[in-house]
């Protein structure tokens, strides 16, 4: 039987990010998305599939011209070109004001204040976030949060896929105007979504994104409550990161008492490639280039000396660098800029990856399997050599022994932090 023109074919090929944006592009409700241990899965009903092409043309799996929208968006005379983070006005080092909005994020609390600045001075009605369900305290939830409230209850990363179907429809169904916070690919699939069904611009005004190195299945959380003898069912609250900077992955009982605590060196270095999303070895975006503001870690220079949490920053435009300085004025943050320099050698390693011989490798590999890549207009920074293509071949075996729970004992032996 003929294989239909849609977006099983780049699940096929292993390119499905996961992002669940697909289901909202199909015109006739043919996809729906089957949350997978592994990803987030689009599944298309063929006799309803008339081979439109839509969701393939939203699709960021199989690639996105990431230098041309980002030049369209965003070159003006008051921004440049860096090679590894696109175009930018302004780079900032700061955090929340507020000590508990602080201490309780991953990094410094600027992408919360900053969407509760937005909201209470009526330039945004709500923000696009996730946050945990409260019946499953380990699954995402992707909800339009309109309250200060709403806001705080999605602080803090969520190292998992997380599919946002649904939601565009939701956001085209209401009055006002959002921001949308997600990944590099989350951003890259609303933004080719917004090309296509031009009426999302009118409603989203603004996308935040939060740096990202790479994704985790959701079948590494059953190998951390199976790591750590966490029994799911006493779970009531659950976060990766809590408690400062780097902060701890926190598991709560019914009661609001710390089941247990254990530091995030630990668990996220203990994990290692195992459960890596294997799409994001082929990722060239690690900041999210079109997003207009976009948030993450500083651990370098005297920034590492802090641990109750500083984040760094990068807006885009002077709209949303005006916007970042209102809020550091009216005291809800406070903000120092720095060099592009610092920014990037606070992300090093991982940066260098994603546009150098990292993924390089992965798509030297790939090619050599015979297997299809995703596109991209820009040019890799170097080309891998023999060494990084054994090291992509071992990430292969890696997320194997990750995919099957008969050799978790083996990660658990491998881990330095027993």
């Amino acid at each position: 039987m003929r294989m239909k023109r849609n977006v099983v074919s780049i699940v096929d090929h292993g390119l499905c990010v996961g992002c669940g944006v697909c289901q909202d592009a199909c015109g006739y409700k043919c996809i729906t998305i089957k949350h997978d241990k592994d990803i987030n899965i689009p599944q298309v009903n063929n006799e309803l599939c008339i081979e439109c092409g839509r969701c393939l043309k939203i699709c960021v799996g199989k690639g996105i011209q990431i230098g041309k929208l980002s030049k369209e968006l965003f070159k003006t005379d008051n921004s440049f070109y860096d090679k590894y983070a696109g175009y930018i006005h302004s780079c900032f080092a700061g955090y929340s004001t507020n000590y508990d909005i602080r201490y309780h994020s991953a990094s410094g609390g600027c992408l919360s204040h900053f969407l509760i600045y937005l909201l209470e001075k009526k330039i945004i009605d709500g923000a696009v976030v996730v946050n945990f369900q409260k019946t499953k305290p380990m699954a995402p939830n992707v909800f339009i949060a309109h309250t200060k409230e709403e806001i705080l209850s999605s602080q803090s990363s969520k190292y998992c896929v997380v599919s946002y179907e649904g939601i565009i429809k939701d956001l085209l169904a209401r009055n006002g105007k959002f921001i949308v916070v997600g990944l590099p690919c989350h951003i890259e699939a609303f933004r080719k979504y917004a090309m296509i069904f031009k009426k999302l611009k009118d409603v989203v005004i603004g996308y935040f994104s939060i740096y990202c190195s790479s994704n985790r299945t959701m079948r590494s959380q059953d190998y951390l409550l199976y790591r750590y003898n966490i029994n799911p069912s006493e779970i009531k609250k659950f976060a990766y990161r809590d408690n400062g900077c780097l902060g701890n992955m926190c598991f709560y009982n019914k009661n609001d008492e710390i089941i247990k605590s254990i530091p995030y060196q630990h668990f996220w270095m203990g994990m290692k490639g195992f459960f890596n999303v294997p799409r994001c070895s082929l990722c060239i975006d690690h900041y999210g280039e079109l997003a207009d503001v976009c948030f993450g870690d500083i651990h370098v220079g005297d920034y590492k000396k802090d641990n109750i949490g500083i984040n760094s920053l990068c807006s885009r435009s002077s709209y949303w660098t005006t916007q970042l300085k209102h809020a550091m004025e009216d005291g809800y943050l406070f903000l120092e800029e720095i060099s592009i320099k610092t920014l990037n050698s606070s992300q090093g390693y991982i940066m260098r990856q994603k546009k150098g011989r990292g993924v390089a490798a992965a798509y030297r590999l790939r090619t050599l399997l015979g297997m299809n890549n995703p596109q991209y207009d820009i040019p890799f920074i170097a080309e891998p050599n023999i060494i990084d293509l054994f090291k992509d071949a071992a990430k292969y075996l890696m997320r194997f022994i990750g995919r099957h729970r008969t050799f978790w004992f083996i990660i658990k032996f491998l881990d330095r932090n027993k």
